[in-house]
């Protein structure tokens, strides 16, 4: 008797481990594993910064090599309106002909243009890879919802309402950025990799 009791709990114990299977890898991991073969990738699209008195809308370049980032914004009629540069250990902001430096770049663009931006977690949420644990998945496995804290305490969420192929890889097309009444929406339109 003992031993179909212990045949049956090992049954039951067996079905319960089946039941409780772990989650698999997500797509933006796989996309991140891709994407570490390559030392520089470019997006290009449109972005929004609204608030709840202000609305501006601007074309961008976001380019990352070697871990470091370049931004440019430019105009719809192609005036470029800012341009970042990330260095070993300064960034540089140029601004209506005017350069400024500054250790971080988020601080010097938003005092700057007045635009919040969380531009160091950049690498990781503009292509929906590492956000840490604090995320929800669609049904394809993509990211669909994430928050974190900044470097700065800030709290900031985002969610990617629409994916693309590009060249392969299953990347973020559409998104929003959020932190209190700022609101961040991206649009990105082609993206290219490359290996130097």
């Amino acid at each position: 008797m003992k031993q179909i009791h212990l045949i049956l709990l090992m049954f039951f114990l067996f079905l319960g481990g089946c039941a409780q299977s772990p989650k698999g890898p997500i797509q933006g991991q796989t996309t991140l594993n891709t994407l570490n073969q390559f030392n520089l990738w470019q997006a290009r699209g449109k972005i929004a910064f609204i608030s709840d008195d202000d609305r501006q809308s601007v074309n961008f370049n976001w380019q990352l090599k070697n871990d470091k980032q370049a931004l440019t914004l430019t105009s719809f009629i192609g005036t470029q309106v800012l341009k970042m540069t990330e260095f070993a250990h300064h960034s540089e902001i140029i601004v209506d002909g005017k350069p400024y430096t500054g250790p971080e770049s988020g601080p010097l663009i938003e005092r700057l243009s007045g635009w919040q931006l969380p531009i160091k977690q950049a690498p990781n949420w503009f292509t929906a890879t590492r956000l840490g644990s604090n995320y929800q998945l669609d049904p394809q496995g993509n990211i669909k919802t994430a928050s974190w804290q900044d470097e700065h305490g800030k709290i900031w969420a985002i969610q990617y309402q629409r994916y693309r192929n590009f060249n392969g890889l299953t990347l973020p097309a559409r998104l929003t950025l959020s932190h209190q009444d700022i609101s961040i929406k991206i649009q990105i339109n082609a993206w290219q990799f490359d290996k130097q």
